[in-house]
């Protein structure tokens, strides 16, 4: 097992990213995994915040993957794979995967990706994959409400350490995959409630209203619009899940 197989326990830092990336540029070995009690300033996509109060489990991984920059891209996609995975395991619900990073349960997000990749000569050097749970978070300290709390969805509290062992361990296989060839694609449109489901994206100040159709090899969302116009949503744009029957497609 690659990942995990050192891990660094901190109390309260800025960032798990952050300190992940110091220690990366120092030489920590590949599968090093930092994680943190609490975050005073957690990361979100697009420069966001991650609220990162106790409760929940934050972590990052060193990742040295001698791949193009674009598998990479597809990789922070599909990070959220073991992440559903383990919230399946210990929680017995089947969570939803929001493209591109998020994980939700009954609408609610409970975890999100950032990958960050640092690159020398235009060559990806290393990337440090982030990780955000809301295990036992109490609802109130999210200040988001989309936000929710597995201990509160799931009506149990979740044990951190058992929860981390399962995660790194469906990491480390989606890893050793990965690297091989293995795209997991499959698996993912299970999770997944953007393929084959009604979707808003937004597209710059532009909203299209369409159905997700695959992933490209980039790990950007293909969706087909109301009109049938085929568009390419990247990791820059919002995907917002409809209720079924708000769009309507003639079969063709």
């Amino acid at each position: 097992m690659l990942i995990g197989r050192k891990v660094l326990v901190k109390g309260e830092v800025d960032s798990t990213n952050n300190i992940a990336k110091t220690l990366a540029i120092e030489g920590e070995p590949e599968g090093t995994v930092v994680t943190a009690a609490k975050q005073s300033g957690g990361k979100g996509r697009t420069g966001r915040s991650w609220e990162s109060p106790e409760g929940g489990l934050y972590l990052s991984i060193i990742l040295r993957p001698e791949l193009p920059a674009q598998d990479l891209t597809l990789l922070t996609v599909l990070s959220c794979l073991p992440v559903a995975q383990a919230i399946e395991e210990t929680c017995k619900v089947v969570p939803r995967i929001k493209w591109p990073n998020d994980v939700r349960v009954d609408g609610r997000k409970v975890a999100g990706i950032l990958t960050e990749v640092c690159y020398r000569g235009g060559e990806p050097r290393f990337m440090v994959l982030g990780m955000g749970i809301n295990l036992n978070t109490e609802p109130a300290a999210l200040n988001a409400p989309e936000a929710g709390s597995l201990r509160d969805i799931c009506g149990k509290d979740i044990d951190p350490e058992h929860f981390m062992n399962v995660l790194l361990f469906k990491l480390d296989e989606l890893y050793d995959r990965f690297r091989k060839g293995d795209r997991d694609l499959d698996l993912y449109a299970r999770y997944s409630e953007s393929l084959g489901q009604d979707i808003e994206v937004r597209l710059g100040d532009q909203k299209v209203r369409g159905r997700g159709m695959h992933l490209d090899p980039d790990g950007a969302l293909v969706f087909r619009s109301e009109d049938g116009m085929i568009y390419r949503a990247t990791s820059v744009h919002d995907v917002v899940p409809l209720d079924r029957g708000q769009v309507r497609f003639d079969s063709k």
